[in-house]
Order: C-alpha cells, then sequence, then structure tokens
C-alpha cells in the first residue's frame, strides 16, 4: 500500500556524535566510527520518534523529506521495558573524555564580563543534579531501569560544572566555599512522577539549545568545545527522559491522565510563571526577562515551539503553537479530549 512518509538522513558534517538520535531511534540511526546516520527509514510506527529525533538535535543535523513509500503498520518500538541497556550503551559510545579538554588554549582576553557571569550561572544551575538524583531514587524507587540510568545521568551531569568552574577559574574566576553547597539545594518533585519526567524533557531540550548557542558564539575556542560537549549531552539526556516518559505513557493505567500530567507542566512553563521550578528552566527564564548585554543567540521563540512539537510527539497529541496545549488540556480536563 502506498502512502506517502518522511525519509530521514543525517548531514554528517553538523553531527557532533552526541548519541541523542540513537537513543531515541536505535536501529534506525547509527553510530559507529563517524558521525551518525541513518541505516534503514522508519515504519509507519516509529516515524514519530524519528520526528522527535530531528527536533531534538542540537546542532540541526538530521533532515527528513515526504515522499511516497510503502507502508508498514509494524509495532513500534516504544514496547521495549529495558531501557537501560540500551542507553547505557549509547551514552559510552558518545561520552566525551575529561582529559581531552585543551586547558592550556583558554584565552581569557576575549572573554566579556557578560560572558563569564553568564557561564557562572550556567555552572551553578549545573550542581543542582545532585539534590535531583537524591530524588530520583526515592520518587522512582520501584523503577529499577531508570533508577539505574539515573546513575549515568548523574555522573555526566556532574561533569557539566566541574568544566565550566576550572574553565572560569582559567579565566581569573574564583568560588566562594558555599558555592557548590548552595547550587546544590533543589525544590522538591511534583507528586506526578510523568509531570517530573516530562519537566526533565523540557529542561534538557532548553540547555541542548542554550549551549549549542553559547558554543557558536563564544570567541574562546575552550569554552566553545565545552559548550558543544554540554550541548550533545544534554540533547541525549532529553532523549532519554522522553524514552522512559513514553515508556511510562504507554504502560499507565491510566493514559489520559498522564497526558493531562504532561500538558499541564507545558502550559506552566509556557506561561513563563516560574511555575515549572527546574534549576535550567529558572536560570533560562532570567535570561530571556534580563539578558546580559553582549550574550545573544538564544531564540528563545524557537527553542519554545522545539519543546512544544516535542512534547505533542511524546503525548501523542498534535501540538504545533501554545495556543494548541491550552485547547488539548481543556478539553482533556472537561473529558472530551480532541
Amino acid at each position: 500500500m502506498a502512502d506517502t512518509e518522511r525519509r530521514f538522513l543525517v548531514e554528517g558534517s553538523r553531527c557532533i556524535r552526541c548519541a541523542a538520535c540513537t537513543s531515541l531511534a536505535p536501529g534506525i540511526f547509527e553510530m559507529k566510527d563517524g558521525p551518525s546516520r541513518v541505516v534503514r527509514q522508519p515504519r509507519v510506527s516509529e516515524v514519530s520518534r524519528c520526528e522527535a529525533a530531528l527536533l531534538n538535535c542540537p546542532t540541526s543535523a538530521i533532515r527528513a523529506k515526504s515522499e511516497s513509500v510503502e507502508a508498514d503498520l509494524s509495532v513500534p518500538i516504544e514496547s521495549t521495558t529495558n531501557l537501560f541497556d540500551i542507553l547505557a550503551i549509547e551514552a559510552e559510545a558518545a561520552r566525551w573524555k575529561l582529559g581531552d579538554i585543551a586547558w592550556d588554549k583558554v584565552n581569557p582576553s576575549v572573554v566579556t564580563p557578560d560572558v563569564r557571569t553568564l557561564v557562572r550561572e550556567m555552572a551553578f544551575s549545573e550542581h543542582a543534579t545532585y539534590s535531583a538524583t537524591q530524588r530520583f531514587l526515592q520518587d522512582f524507587y520501584d523503577d529499577v531501569d531508570i533508577t539505574r540510568w539515573v546513575a549515568i545521568w548523574f555522573y555526566e551531569e556532574t561533569r557539566h560544572p566541574h568544566v565550566l568552574m576550572q574553565w572560569l577559574s582559567h579565566c581569573g574566576e574564583t568560588f566562594g566555599d558555599d558555592f557548590v553547597q548552595r547550587a546544590r539545594v533543589s525544590t522538591p518533585f511534583m507528586k506526578s512522577r510523568i509531570g517530573t519526567l516530562v519537566t526533565n524533557v523540557i529542561s534538557e531540550v532548553t540547555a541542548a539549545h542554550a549551549y549549542h548557542t553559547l558554543a557558536r558564539t563564544t570567541a574562546e575556542p575552550v569554552l566553545a568545545k565545552i559548550a558543544m560537549n554540554i550541548a550533545g549531552d544534554e540533547a541525549r539526556h532529553a532523549a532519554s527522559f522522553f524514552r522512559f516518559a513514553r515508556l511510562r505513557i504507554e504502560h499507565a493505567e491510566n493514559p489520559e491522565r498522564a497526558r493531562i500530567d504532561g500538558l499541564k507542566v507545558l502550559s506552566a512553563w509556557l506561561s513563563g510563571t516560574g511555575h515549572v521550578t527546574h534549576p535550567v528552566n529558572q536560570m533560562l527564564e532570567r535570561l530571556e526577562a534580563a539578558p546580559p548585554a553582549g550574550v545573544t543567540g538564544i531564540d528563545f521563540g524557537s527553542v519554545k515551539t522545539r519543546v512544544i512539537r516535542i512534547l505533542g510527539l511524546l503525548l501523542d497529541l498534535p501540538l504545533r503553537a501554545p495556543e494548541d496545549v491550552d485547547i488539548h488540556l481543556r478539553a482533556f480536563v472537561a473529558g472530551r479530549p480532541i
């Protein structure tokens, strides 16, 4: 049966080998010695995962076009319940090395005070992973897969503030004894597990965008490399949280309730009222409200559109714009999902 479908490809020159696409759609995207590549086109049931990979790619290396193909209504790959093995292997293949950072090449003379302020704030917000990991282990205590994966997430996220602070130190910045301790404090998780996972998808996607923007716009080459490394991590973590959230929705006793919880988080985030208290979200909200002079390039409108579309794929809803979120949320709450 002929149908119009999306066909995907990876522009190798733009790929940074972050493994976000292979984490979202293994078997379709593959990463070995070189950049990621498409090893086969997705079945109809797998297209949404590939669309999410396209939207989540921090460097926009994934492309897609529509053409006539043979439709294949196979079982979606979301059915797997053993995500840890898949995600752990992808993380090991993509992980950058601390020892590869060329600290002797840092050039403080091209770094403005505003860039230092931005990087310092990024480093501060990243330290909240410590308390978030504790809460994941407590609140998801009966989910073996995600609590194992959180160990990977904690290790990789802990490296982010570590290298950012090292870079700042090479630029002459100093830190008080309580900097890390203050930064480790974060707000408790919400009661909804789906809400928590959706919050982290949003935060990782927005963080990846912010770091990629920093990598593209900074004049300091070592910071550019660090920021690109972190952008790749954040995108892969967004992909991982997406898969855990998707699996939880599919196996929920009440999938409609799970979608409502996800929509509520997305609606609160779009409102910009501070209801989504993830430290990265809070940091980016402050940057959007009062961007430091000389720090440009973070397209908040674009990242919001990207997040809306990714969450639409996660929740199986046709979300394209903020008004779509409110329309579907009101319909679900009224018991009349569209």
